[in-house]
This record gives structure tokens, C-alpha cells and sequence, in this order.
């Protein structure tokens, strides 16, 4: 049984299956494939770089049935000993859900029921983000409205809708990094009106990035203290990020990102709401 004690737990999913067999975002192109090799050394060296950040991976197999498995961030919400599994609104990922369910209760996590949920709800976690207090929750894209109140119900925090309208950025972490309880990288153009009205007024010290900037993939990242794990940093980002204190681990991961997703996609937090941290120095 693994220790869910340990300190920012991340679980990697294994490369061996990955391959573009569907198209289901702008990035995707089947006929633009990974090498495997190239994928299995930048999968080796995200785990590198996370546990040198002072994470905790763990890793599990893959099915070949479901290709997009590596990017286990959308299959479930994890905080506390217990988790929400993921309601898949594409069927190309639908059977991911139940493997991640019966990993993470294989391995001592309880899963929330979901009963009495609306029905045409879906939730999938890389719509899920939380910051201080709060919980945001995308939508519009592949998770819905129809799944916050049960969201909100299941960890006991308020959640704060975002509207996402650029498929490029498909889920919420594709165009929010939360950095600690004040700071976070953000890409607004991902968002509708209102949302950016209302994170914009949430976030007290936004590191507001450009489109160029957030093609990169440098906002899909995870943040262990005051490391900043990406797969890019661009270099006004960079000096921003060491401004404030913290500090960026670049990692590469460019056979991935032909599949849609980025680092944090790649990594389920398996303690999600234990991830904020005091704000570091000005």
C-alpha cells in the first residue's frame, strides 16, 4: 500500500501505449506520431525532475487499449484519502476513469460516491485547480456546470466556475497554474468575460502570459514549494517566476504535447487541496 501521508505524491502513468489514434484536440494529429523512445526518455526525466522538486512519483502501467492514458491528471480529483472519479465527456477516454479508480483504491484511497448526480454531468480533472481556499472548476470545453455543486459537496470548498472558449485550451490547467495563495500564471484569452473578470479579481498577483507565451505549454506545470516544474519557460516568464522566488525546472516533453498535453496533464496530484503553500517572498 502506498503512504498517502507522503509529501507531494504525484502518480505517472507509463508511456509504453502512447499514440495518437483519435483526434479530440487542435494539437492531435494522427499522422503525426510519438517515438517511443524519445517519449520514454522525457517520461524518465519529468520523474527526475519532479522527485529533485521534492515529489513523490509513483508510477503505473498503461493499458493499450487507451492511449491517452499518460496524462492521468484527467482522471480524477485526489485529495484526503479519497477521490472523485472523473466523468469523461469524449468516449476515446472514457475507460481511463475505472483504471484510475482501481489503482488509487488498490492502493488505499476511497473513492466518493457520485450517486445522485445529474446525469449529463461531466467532470474531468484537468478542470479542477485549487487556489487558497477555493476550488476552480472549468467548463465548457469537456467538463460542465452540471458537476460543480457535486464537486463542491465532495471536498467541502467553494468552487469558482471558469468558462473556457479556446479549444486550444481545452482544460483549465491548459491556462491556470496556481503558484501559491496570491500568485498564479494565467492565460485570460482562454476564458470568457465574466470568468476573467472574476479570477482577474480572485488572483492577487496574476503573471498574466501572452498566446505566444501559452502555446508553449510553460502554464500546464506543476509546483512543488517554490519549484516550478514546466516543459518550457519562456524568458519573461522566467525572470517573473525568480522575482518572486521561485524557482523553474525545465523538463522537456515535446512528444507529448503532439497528444494535447503538458506536465501537469502527465501528473496526478495525488493530494490536490494539500498543494498551497504560503506565499514566498516579494
Amino acid at each position: 500500500m502506498i503512504p498517502q501521508a507522503a509529501a507531494r505524491p504525484f502518480l505517472l502513468r507509463d508511456p509504453e501505449h502512447f499514440r495518437i489514434e483519435f483526434e479530440i484536440n487542435p494539437w492531435m494529429a494522427t499522422g503525426s506520431q510519438p517515438s517511443p523512445d524519445l517519449a520514454r526518455a522525457e517520461w524518465e526525466a519529468l520523474g527526475a525532475a519532479l522527485r529533485g522538486a521534492g515529489g513523490v512519483v509513483h508510477t503505473a502501467p498503461s493499458d493499450p487499449d487507451w492511449p491517452d492514458m499518460v496524462f492521468p491528471t484527467d482522471t480524477a480529483v485526489v485529495s484526503g484519502g479519497r477521490f472523485l472519479r472523473s466523468r469523461f465527456s469524449r468516449p476515446e477516454r472514457g475507460g481511463e476513469a475505472q483504471l484510475a479508480a482501481e489503482w488509487l483504491t488498490g492502493n488505499g484511497w476511497q473513492e466518493i460516491p457520485t450517486a445522485g448526480w445529474d446525469e449529463a454531468a461531466s467532470l474531468e480533472g484537468g478542470d479542477v485547480l485549487a487556489f487558497g481556499e477555493r476550488l476552480l472548476a472549468g467548463h465548457g470545453m469537456r467538463s460542465t456546470v452540471q458537476a460543480h455543486a457535486g464537486l463542491a459537496a465532495a471536498f467541502g470548498r467553494e468552487v469558482v466556475p471558469v468558462r473556457l472558449v479556446d479549444p486550444r485550451f481545452y482544460h483549465l490547467d491548459m491556462s491556470v497554474c496556481p503558484l501559491d495563495d496570491r500568485r498564479a500564471l494565467v492565460f485570460p484569452g482562454a476564458w470568457d468575460a465574466e470568468s476573467r473578470r472574476r479570477l482577474l479579481e480572485l488572483v492577487p498577483e496574476p503573471l498574466v502570459v501572452t498566446e505566444q507565451e501559452a502555446m508553449t505549454f510553460c502554464v500546464n506545470s506543476v509546483v512543488i514549494g517554490t519549484s516550478v516544474v514546466m516543459s518550457a519557460c519562456p524568458a519573461r516568464i522566467g525572470r517573473q517566476l525568480e522575482a518572486w522566488g521561485f524557482e523553474p525546472v525545465v523538463t522537456p516533453i515535446d512528444q507529448f504535447t503532439k497528444g494535447g498535453g503538458g506536465i501537469r496533464c502527465m501528473t496526478l496530484d495525488l493530494d490536490l487541496l494539500a498543494q498551497g503553500v504560503p506565499a514566498v517572498r516579494q
